[in-house]
Formats: structure tokens, sequence, C-alpha cells
């Protein structure tokens, strides 16, 4: 019958200063992560909100010229029609 044993590994003991840096270094990390995503996401709605008022500012400035087109239209038919009478 073989010896029944129990295998315990050895261990690298790990100084306490080592831990605590290790933690803050996770803390920051996460951190900036966080504050990166913040930052990203911020950009994307200036963005967002930059092609919305330009968009805006071409379907105003379609509108203009439709309505500057229309009146001198409508203007040169009143001018046409008053000098053939």
């Amino acid at each position: 019958m073989q010896d029944i044993y129990t295998y315990i590994p050895e261990t690298n003991y790990v100084p306490r200063e080592y831990s605590v840096a290790a933690i803050l270094l996770l803390l920051f990390m996460v951190l900036i992560i966080l504050a990166s995503v913040i930052i990203i996401i911020i950009i994307i709605f200036i963005i967002i909100a930059v092609c919305f008022i330009l968009f805006s500012l071409y379907r105003l400035s379609l509108f203009a010229a439709y309505f500057i087109l229309l009146r001198f239209f409508v203007l040169r038919c009143d001018f046409v029609s008053a000098h053939q009478s």
C-alpha cells in the first residue's frame, strides 16, 4: 500500500507594500478607464449635436433659398403681367 500524503505547494511571500501598491494601481486604472469612457461619450454627444445643428442650418438654408426663388418668380410674374396689360 502506498503512503497517503497531502501536497502543499510552496508560496512566495509578497510584502504588504506591494499588495497595497497593486490595489492602488488597479484603482487608478479603473478610474482612468472610467474617465476616458466618459470623455469619449461626451465627444460623441458633441459630434452628434454639431451634425444636428449643421443639418438644421442646411434645411433652413434650403427653405430660405426656396422661399427666395418662389418670391422672385412671383414678383417677376406680377411684373411681367403688369407690363403686358
